[in-house]
């Protein structure tokens, strides 16, 4: 198998179950004022798709326009509406004079062309966005940072605190309501067990025009943008060790608040700045309570556990399975296990990690349908499974010898066999330690930012 050459995951890479978060850092330019508002300029930078279900990355959001020059009002101090409908009326609709009276304190005001009178969402509830607008008359938009199920992210300046942050907009409806609840929910409880710089900030959270907003630190590009941006060549394996440092520390965090993060995949681990290893996980839109998990379809398919898919209990171990698959895929290039749908996933795991032991067949609530009466993995025609034909061990040739033995340890197929995210920070690899009959480190891409 030519682990670098197989590029199909490339698009659809199947089923995903949440938004992602922000990237991108990037002010545009504004109008300025201290009494009197002056006019000035936006730039606006071209879009850093970020998309979920990686079918298109170009796909477009109703409502979104990328016009170079959009102008708006920034006020340094901030105004009560009644000064500004006394002294700027000219620039707001007739449903913002209205509006902004709800609000004390305005910050900034959108004086574009094309704002909406009234109807803010499309026919499906996405917000409709525009370079220039103005949310809650605080935050003006910049450009768009991607979007998925359960609605848009936007980069905006905060005219309040003078950073950029990027606010995910749910789409309209009580269910994304409850979505957004529940990712606020979930963070507030891991930030209760105190900060953690490998999770991402909130900031806050409102609603705006009938749609829930969350307002996050803004960081920089994703896991998979990286691998994309460099010809899906692999990572340097000193800098990936960093990052898996940083992801365990994260997930001890996440997983002694009593949360799985239930969605851990490339795109959901972003670096703080660009051209630094420090990184950061988002989105806990999937994010679920140990002892009260909510769903049963969860995790995106390539990094989705063999118990989920076996629809057997979970635990928070679903999250190191998902670490190894990542940490495979930002070493090699390429993804570990590559399935069509999760039959051909699970195949595609027996062929590396051998038959699920007979305990988990026992326990799969879809074993009539997956296994035979011997408990081996029912074999339909276009698929012909090898089991055990592709051990870790011949995948990566030329490995260290302790990356393999931590991606075993986090790959096994029984979740209380496989190590979690304490025991992982004391892996011989994880500390930099050799083990006996090492083999010097691959190293991928020597002209990356990182080398």
């Amino acid at each position: 198998m030519n682990i670098k050459s197989n590029a199909i995951f490339i698009r659809g890479r199947g089923e995903n179950l949440s938004s992602s978060g922000g990237k991108k850092a990037l002010r545009a330019s504004s109008l300025s004022t201290e009494k009197n508002l002056k006019i000035g300029v936006n730039s606006v930078f071209s879009y850093f798709p970020f998309e979920t279900t990686r079918t298109s990355y170009h796909r477009s959001i109703k409502g979104f326009f990328t016009d170079e020059y959009v102008k708006g009002e920034v006020i340094v101090e901030c105004l009560s509406p009644e000064k500004v409908l006394k002294e700027n009326s000219s620039l707001l609709t007739e449903y913002e004079k209205k509006e902004i009276l709800n609000y004390p304190e305005v910050y900034y005001i959108s004086n574009s062309t094309k704002k909406h009178n009234g109807k803010f969402c499309d026919e499906k509830g996405y917000y409709r966005a525009f370079v220039g607008d103005q949310i809650s008359y605080r935050y003006e938009i910049s450009h768009l940072l991607g979007d998925g199920s359960f609605g848009i992210v936007v980069s905006c300046f905060d005219h309040k605190t003078q950073n950029p942050v990027a606010i995910k907009i749910l789409r309209k409806g009580k269910n994304f309501e409850e979505i957004g609840e529940h990712e606020v929910k979930a963070l507030d409880s891991i930030e209760r067990d105190g900060f953690n710089d490998t999770i991402i900030d909130k900031l806050d959270q409102f609603r705006f025009r009938g749609h829930f907003c969350i307002v996050f630190e803004l960081l920089s590009t994703d896991l998979f943008s990286y691998l994309k941006k460099n010809q899906f060549q692999g990572m340097n394996v000193n800098v990936l060790r960093r990052i898996a440092v940083q992801m365990l520390i994260g997930l001890k965090h996440i997983h002694k608040s009593g949360l799985i993060h239930c969605d851990l995949k490339p795109e959901n681990i972003l670096f703080k700045v660009m051209n630094k290893s420090s990184i950061k996980i988002i989105d806990f839109g999937s994010a679920c309570e140990q002892s009260n998990k909510l769903f049963t379809y969860i995790q995106s398919r390539y990094y989705r556990a063999p118990e989920v898919m076996l629809d057997m209990d979970y635990n928070e171990k679903i999250d190191i399975w998902s670490l190894g698959c990542i940490l495979f895929e930002m070493y090699t290039g390429t993804p570990l296990f590559v399935g069509r749908d999760e039959y051909e996933q699970l195949c595609k795991i027996v062929e590396v990690m051998g038959e699920f032991p007979s305990k988990m067949v026992r326990m799969s609530n879809r074993r009539n349908e997956l296994f035979d009466n011997d408990g081996k993995l029912l074999c339909v025609d276009e698929y012909m499974v090898e089991t055990g034909s592709k051990r870790l061990s011949s995948i990566l040739k030329n490995c260290d010898r302790g990356f393999i033995d931590f991606l075993s340890e986090c790959l096994r197929l029984d979740p209380k066999q496989r190590i979690d995210a304490e025991q992982a920070l004391s892996h011989p690899w994880i500390k930099g330690d050799k083990m006996k009959n090492s083999r010097s480190l691959r190293i991928y891409n020597k002209s990356s930012p990182f080398y």
